[in-house]
């Protein structure tokens, strides 16, 4: 597809655009910002600001081990590496708490997990906040697709494919970071922090909402090297946004107290990057190379917006466990949802989350417009299939995904 480089080009197109469009149900489809996610995304906002200002560790009990931390703290608490390479610490190294409630030895799996947990600046704006799982399991129904694989979807339906529902918000507060201590052999180690959102909100383009789902996986992925002793040293980190990614040296990496990478989720999507800012990830629709003007129904540029406005500390609660001895670290049990095994209904009732294996995790996908599917002239449905989960991802192979 040609890339945009003028918005002005399709300019003509857009009225007739916006006049098939103008009666599209209005929840949310004309608004850039989106619905808004009624109270639980409210109060989410609010606990997430409170506890990037006042440091409070979460106490709720979705599970995870919780540990001491900043509980956020400004853009000027982090480090980044200068042209030379390196970062320098800014405070005490992390632990994970345990030693020093229970007497007992951390697991060095789990210490490792927090030791390099992530910073997460969630955007300014943010209205659809990451959760535990089990929040978002509560609005939701477990079914098979045609296929006799197992999905979930909001047990409410959406009347329209930019609809939203309360529990989108999310619920920060309950969120961990569901991290996985793969060792891969011939030394290397792999860290892979994933974090859950229960919705996903697209672009606005053309006075409607394109690109939204139910459920939002999203992860990074830190590279330790075994030395000789079996310590372990970060070398590099991996950024997945939308359906790709960029492998980061440890040293070029912002990092907080020299180990936490820092890393910005863009507004609504939830795209990792490693700057804020804009960031352009797709053009849409094609142009005419001769007359240079657009000749599909829309061209523009796709845009994820980031800043350090809410600081989501993950350390403070790590739910870890080891990937290929399929365990759980530190008290969490393997959660079933991590298998492969699709078409297991799993536990009585089948139909509640949380029983069985989940192969994707949201609604199916709606791509129609007034009832008219004109997803290929836009490249995207209004609203997507729901993801895949953590067992589904390219990341468990040899290579830095």
């Amino acid at each position: 597809m040609g890339m945009v480089t003028a918005r002005a080009r399709g300019s003509l197109f857009f009225g007739c655009v916006a006049l098939l469009l103008g009666a599209c149900p209005q929840g949310g489809d004309g608004d850039p910002s989106g619905a808004t996610a009624a109270s639980t995304g409210a109060s989410a906002s609010a606990s997430a600001t409170a506890s990037a200002s006042d440091g409070a560790t979460s106490t709720s009990s979705s599970g995870g081990v919780e540990t001491g931390g900043s509980g956020g703290g400004s853009s000027g608490d982090a480090t980044s590496g200068d042209a030379t390479g390196g970062a320098t610490s800014t405070g005490d190294p992390p632990t994970t708490g345990d030693t020093a409630t229970t007497g007992e030895p951390v697991d060095p799996r789990l210490e490792a997990l927090a030791t390099y947990a992530p910073r997460v600046w969630l955007d300014k704006d943010e209205e659809y906040f990451p959760s535990s799982v089990e929040f978002a399991f509560a609005s939701m129904t477990r079914f098979a697709d045609g296929e006799g694989k197992f999905w979930i979807r909001s047990t409410d339906p959406l009347e329209s494919p930019s609809d939203t529902l309360p529990f989108f918000g999310g619920d920060l507060e309950s969120a961990p970071v569901y991290a996985f201590y793969a060792d891969k052999g011939g030394g290397v180690v792999d860290l892979v922090y994933f974090f859950w959102y229960p919705y996903n909100r697209g672009k606005s383009v053309v006075d409607t909402i394109w690109g939204n789902h139910v459920g939002d996986w999203e992860h990074i992925t830190v590279r330790l090297m075994k030395g000789p002793g079996d310590e372990l040293t970060p070398i590099q980190a991996y950024l997945s946004a939308h359906s790709f990614g960029g492998v980061y040296e440890w040293v070029e990496i912002e990092r907080y107290q020299d180990t936490h990478p820092v890393v910005y989720s863009a507004w609504g999507s939830h795209g990792v990057w490693s700057t804020p800012g804009d960031h352009v990830y797709m053009s849409i629709g094609e142009t005419d190379p001769v007359f240079d003007v657009c000749i599909t129904l829309v061209c523009t540029d796709l845009t994820d917006v980031t800043s350090a406005g809410i600081a989501w500390d993950t350390w403070e609660r790590v739910a870890g466990f080891d990937y290929f001895a399929k365990e759980g670290l530190g008290g969490e049990v393997w959660p079933v949802w991590m298998s492969d095994q699709f078409t297991d209904p799993g536990a009585d009732p089948i139909d509640v989350p949380g029983g069985g294996p989940i192969f994707r995790w949201g609604n199916e996908e709606d791509c129609s417009t007034l009832g008219i599917d004109i997803s290929d002239l836009i490249g995207v449905c209004r609203l997507e299939d729901g993801p895949t989960g953590p067992i589904s991802k390219d990341v468990w192979g040899p290579e830095l995904k």
